[in-house]
């Protein structure tokens, strides 16, 4: 039965009250094994071989215990003692090295690294770190572009957190330009369109520094544009005015050079008659459609919107119907 044995051990050393007498050594062994196992311990005046059957003279003193623990007072001339695991039906692990019984308390001494109980290190605890939060409910992000990010607001708070010893500063840099320093929490504008890049940081009351955040994102003020696209007859008449046929129909189309176009919003209204409410524009508008519900004229009103929530100001655009003889 092969069963290797990891032990750790401690001697100390109580002074008895005469001055004549010897210390007693007192041998605590703690093993390395379930607490109801069978051990066999001897004790030695001379180190018995390690390599060789042979042994030496003198006989060991024998004790047998259970437990994966002991502890035992060696006699003055008993300098060595191994230890060994009892299994079932007689069987009999193998013998550990051979161990010295004179160990200074705390000193390892004799006994191997390996069986040596190494102080556990308390691991420092972590500073709190400086934190600066922008919130993402000011930006939107565009999948139709790329994921890029855009402003939605005319100004970006930065709010710098720290529990510890406070915040002293905190820094921002907007694309190529100068850093510049706030005492808290600050809000910094954008209100004109184009591309950008924060770098910002947080600096805390004990010197602690955040790392330095970068933030790429595209600020766009300007509406989208929505225009008028005639499908089917067409003809001109005096004055650039268009005349349709009953078969035409009416396109609404719009763009936009930042974020894209997101929709466009249309309403109409018979002569004289209650305009309806904006809905978003899917489909063409048919002529002959109006001409069943309307007499006389009719007037549609649109207008586009980017996906940022850029509105273009509302057009309008009036069709007067003529009869079946025209």
């Amino acid at each position: 039965m092969k069963q290797k044995l990891l032990f750790i051990f401690t001697v100390c050393t109580l002074i008895l009250s005469s001055l004549d007498s010897k210390p007693k050594r007192e041998l605590r062994i703690l093993i390395d094994a379930e607490a109801d196992a069978n051990f066999e311990l001897e004790l030695w005046q001379e180190k018995p071989s390690e390599t060789e059957a042979s042994i030496a003279p003198k006989p060991p003193e024998v004790i047998q215990f259970k437990g994966n623990r002991i502890t035992v007072t060696p006699k003055d001339d008993f300098e060595y003692f191994r230890v060994r695991r009892l299994g079932e039906y007689g069987a009999k692990g193998f013998w550990t090295q051979v161990f010295s019984t004179n160990v200074d308390p705390g000193s390892p001494l004799s006994v191997p690294k390996e069986f040596v109980t190494k102080k556990a290190i308390e691991p420092k605890p972590i500073p709190k770190k400086v934190a600066t939060v922008i919130s993402n409910d000011s930006f939107v992000i565009v999948k139709e572009k790329e994921d890029i990010r855009y402003l939605t607001k005319d100004t970006i708070t930065v709010s710098p957190i720290d529990d510890a010893s406070g915040i002293s500063e905190v820094r921002y840099r907007i694309n190529d330009g100068q850093w510049n320093s706030a005492k808290s929490l600050t809000s910094i504008p954008f209100t004109e369109e184009g591309d950008y890049k924060l770098l910002y940081f947080s600096v805390d009351k004990a010197g602690n520094k955040e790392a330095v955040q970068i933030l790429d994102f595209i600020r766009d003020t300007k509406p989208p544009t929505s225009k008028v696209e005639w499908v089917g007859p067409i003809a001109k008449g005096k004055g650039n005015v268009n005349f349709l046929s009953p078969e035409s129909k009416i396109r609404l189309v719009g763009s936009d050079n930042r974020s894209g176009l997101k929709d466009i919003f249309y309403s109409t209204t018979c002569q004289s008659g209650k305009q309806s409410e904006f809905k978003p524009f899917s489909t063409d508008l048919s002529i002959l459609d109006f001409k069943a519900e309307c007499k006389g004229s009719f007037q549609i009103f649109y207008y586009a919107v980017d996906q940022v929530g850029n509105e273009e100001p509302v057009k309008s655009l009036l069709f007067q119907l003529g009869s079946e003889s025209n």
